[in-house]
């Protein structure tokens, strides 16, 4: 399976089906935050402990007639400290993205609003050897769509 997603210093880039994104020509790619048509809002990440309920609101700085762009990508670590299974990214403007498992059924949402976001989990966030800390990375884009 090929990357398809990469968020670095330099920004966002979303690959074609079955193009990788860390080699992909311009044509290659579906998005790349370089190309004029958005503008970044606000690139950062935090830590939360899967172990107990946490509530982490990230403000945009203004408020939109719309929602804009959200981009998260939820990094699991085990408690060696090591990344634990794939990483969780969610791209949109709806107003949630939920990570579902049948037991517990709501391990995390992600509420998106038009002046911020909300990143909500339970305390049964944990799954398998995923104990220790997450770290969520997000970006912001201003798609002036609206």
């Amino acid at each position: 399976m090929v990357d398809r997603v990469l968020l670095d210093a330099s920004g966002l880039k979303v690959s074609k089906p079955g193009v990788d994104v860390k080699t992909a020509s311009e044509a290659g790619l579906t998005f790349n935050s370089e190309w004029s048509a958005m503008s970044r809002l606000i690139f950062g990440s935090f830590t939360v402990n899967p172990n107990v309920g946490n509530t982490r609101t990230i403000m945009y700085g203004k408020t939109f007639t719309y929602r804009p762009l959200v981009f998260t990508v939820v990094h699991p670590y085990g408690s060696s400290g090591d990344l634990f299974g794939p990483s969780r990214q969610h791209i949109g403007t709806a107003a949630y993205f939920i990570f579902l498992n049948p037991s517990p059924p709501n391990r995390y949402v992600v509420d998106v609003r038009n002046d911020r976001f909300v990143f909500q989990n339970n305390s049964s966030m944990t799954e398998g050897a995923w104990t220790a800390n997450a770290i969520i990375r997000y970006a912001i884009w201003d798609h002036g769509l609206g």
